[in-house]
Order: C-alpha cells, then structure tokens, then sequence
C-alpha cells in the first residue's frame, strides 16, 4: 500500500493495524537457536508489537485486511472455509521482505511457500467476506525471523544451510486455523 491510501484509509476511520485476518498456525522450527540475539530485531512502537525477533511459533496468512476481526466474524470464516483441508505446506524458498517502516531497520526472513490449489482455495474463499485487499497479489509465506537489516544475508544463508531449504526442503505441518487477537 502506498501512503495515499493509507491515508485516504485512515480519513474513512479504517485503521490498516487493526484489520482482521485468517491465519493457518504451523509447526515452526526453532529459529531462536540458529539465530545469534545480536541479530534479532523489535520495535519499540507497541502498534508494531508483530515485529519481534524469531519466530518459533509460525502462521501462513490466509487472508489480511477483512474489516472485523476474524473471531467477531468467526460463524462466517467457518462458513466460507467449510470443507477446506490446508494440504502440504511446502517452502519454495527462503527470502526477505523490507520493511515497510522509514524508522524501522530491519528485514523479515521468512520461507516462501509453494502456492498450492488449497492455499489459494482458502485465500480466495476467505476473499468472500467484506474485507480491503492490502496485498494484491497472494504471497504465502511463514515468517522466520526480524533480522536488523546489515544480517538479512548472513541470516537467509544460516537458515539456509541449518534447515536444509536452499530449494525446498523445509515442511510445515498445519496445527489449524487462527483467528488473530480477540477484538
């Protein structure tokens, strides 16, 4: 999203921060003990509390930018997702995503995912509801890491060479849906 947008967002009372989302909950691995401390990143901001060091715990995203909280329009999210199976979860790759912050210096690792048909399934079903497309394009990924931004190459080789997903490699398992925080 541009700063246009944002703004024109915010004029209209929606904050981008507070839109609801759909995640799968994986199984991660543990990128705590590959990582150096030293290298991890957080934000101090409390809006950005998501922005914090390894991610252990991971979620492929389903669907961000629905305009109530997932868990407000749970009844729905199980409606549209009725019948759905999450399939294998697959790393295509690891990689990096900026951040989308002028004050913040860091760099998201994360391992880009295979996009299979029940990924996209889900995505588009989910797209039923009333929500703000803040991503376009569908880019399913499983955060690792907020890395500061001078250790984003040293951190995507380490992960890399540890988890063997130069190419592939790394699989998740679904744990199931997550609804994000309680409204």
């Amino acid at each position: 999203m541009n700063a246009y947008s944002v703004e024109a967002l915010k004029r209209r009372g929606i904050v981008v921060s507070k839109l609801g989302c759909v995640m799968l909950d994986v199984d991660g691995p543990p990128i705590s003990k590959l990582l150096p401390t030293t290298w991890l990143y957080s934000s101090s901001n409390p809006d950005r509390r998501w922005i914090s060091g390894a991610q252990d715990e991971g979620h492929v995203t389903l669907l961000y930018g629905l305009l109530d909280n997932a868990n407000a329009i749970r009844e729905d999210v199980d409606e549209v997702l009725d019948g759905w199976e999450p399939g294998q979860i697959t790393t295509d790759h690891v990689g990096v995503f900026p951040s989308t912050f002028d004050d913040e210096n860091y760099s998201c690792i994360v391992a880009h995912l295979a996009v299979t048909d029940e990924l996209l399934d889900a995505h588009a079903r989910l797209s039923l509801l009333p929500h703000i497309d803040t991503h376009p394009t569908y880019r399913p990924h499983v955060t690792l890491a907020y890395v500061r931004k001078e250790f984003e190459k040293d951190a995507v080789r380490l992960i890399e060479q540890e988890l063997g997903c130069v190419v592939g490699g790394l699989d998740f398992t679904p744990l199931g849906l997550n609804y994000g925080d309680l409204a």
